[in-house]
């Protein structure tokens, strides 16, 4: 039977970056045999559990009554920590009513990307970047422009982006640490440089990775900037910090005036984010963060083992990313495309990665590898692919 759909949803498909993970797991129902996950954007096995602490403070939250509705931007506890303390370097003064809970940073995104954009306006995302960006961009009907990012060290074009930014753009996108490839945006002062030369245009930093940076680097936001401050709505999330995935917990901070607009949103679409989640990110956030630390330490042992096993697969070329849970090697060299190299490694080694491609044309040539697994998967990973390749 067809159905009269609306046409503002032509362009819906299943996730991209998730069509490995679709093979991967068809595969593994078909044969039986261990399929090494490293497509997931996601934590993976016991080295990554949720704290006890906040699995502890969800309990005592449901025990407590956290359990009806609480229509409205958030539980003013919850607001107020994040507006004083997690953002007293990457927005100072940021007051609790510019903070909005949402169910995860998707939500945070889809909301601010519905409510910003219409007909026609102009929104500039980074090429690779992240997709689901664009499925509700097109829903507005908004003109998509993508700015290549430079290869290799993947920062912005000034140039170029420069050029594209028009006074008919009405949002650019920012993704730092970025997806696909864990690289920093590294001079966010001369982005905001462009964007301070279009009165109207807004910025959506998504900064998911905040707090998965590596070597002792620091954290850099163009929302510090003082001109910036109201012209950017931040996106942040509790999942890659905590290992909270699947509690959908993220928040936004921006202008009140645009704080007021989402929260309207967000109560007329899931009405709130559940109250005991919100203690337990409350507690994630005001809690002891020596988990945060180790794991932190954890991931960085991670990624150099998966970097230094990567560069020792003949065709494949891998720096080292500082952010994220991503590696996004050069796999030219084995002469294939990125699809083509995804496919035949889940089919012939049992080794499930992302091409490079799912993110935009400027990953074609890259696959995307999460580290966030356990040594003996990447150390097994690694082994299948040598021997993939070496009798190539």
């Amino acid at each position: 039977m067809g159905y009269n759909f609306s046409k503002r949803t032509k362009h819906f498909t299943l996730p991209k970056q998730w069509a490995s993970m679709r093979v991967a797991k068809q595969l593994e129902k078909e044969t039986g045999n261990k399929i090494i996950h490293c497509e997931k954007g996601d934590y993976q096995g016991p080295d990554f559990e949720t704290p006890q602490h906040i699995l502890d403070a969800t309990v005592d939250a449901l025990e407590a009554g956290y359990v009806r509705y609480d229509p409205g931007p958030g539980l003013p506890e919850l607001r107020e920590y994040i507006a004083t303390e997690t953002m007293k370097d990457r927005r100072p003064g940021t007051n609790p009513e510019e903070v909005i809970i949402t169910a995860g940073a998707k939500n945070a995104l889809t909301m601010s990307l519905l409510t910003i954009l219409e007909d026609g306006d102009e929104v500039v995302f980074p090429n690779p970047g992240y997709p689901p960006d664009e499925v509700w961009a097109k829903y507005a009907n908004a003109k998509i422009q993508h700015t290549p990012l430079n290869k290799g060290d993947w920062q912005y074009d000034i140039a170029k982006l420069d050029k594209m930014v028009t006074d008919k753009t009405k949002l650019l996108i920012i993704n730092t640490p970025q997806r696909p490839n864990g690289q920093l945006v590294e001079n966010p002062e001369e982005i905001a440089e462009i964007v301070l030369k279009h009165p109207d245009l807004l910025v959506i930093t998504d900064e998911i990775f905040s707090q998965v940076i590596y070597d002792g680097q620091k954290h850099n936001t163009i929302s510090s900037i003082p001109e910036m401050r109201d012209r950017c709505i931040v996106i942040d999330t509790w999942s890659k910090t905590y290992a909270m995935t699947g509690w959908r917990i993220g928040f936004a901070v921006a202008n009140e005036e645009i704080i007021t607009k989402l929260s309207i949103f967000l109560q007329d679409s899931i009405t709130n984010v559940a109250a005991f989640i919100q203690r337990a990110a409350f507690e994630a956030v005001s809690g002891p963060q020596d988990w945060t630390i180790a794991k932190r330490e954890l991931l960085q042992h991670k990624r150099d083992l998966m970097v230094k096993g990567l560069n020792e697969v003949p065709g494949i070329e891998c720096v080292t990313p500082p952010g994220s849970f991503y590696c996004f090697p050069d796999i030219s060299g084995t002469g294939l495309t990125s699809q083509e190299f995804t496919d035949k490694l889940v089919v012939e080694a049992g080794v499930a990665v992302v091409a490079g491609t799912a993110f935009g044309t400027q990953g074609e040539g890259f696959v995307r590898i999460t580290f966030a697994i356990s040594d003996d998967d990447i150390h097994e990973g690694i082994e299948r692919m040598k021997k993939l390749f070496l009798n190539k």
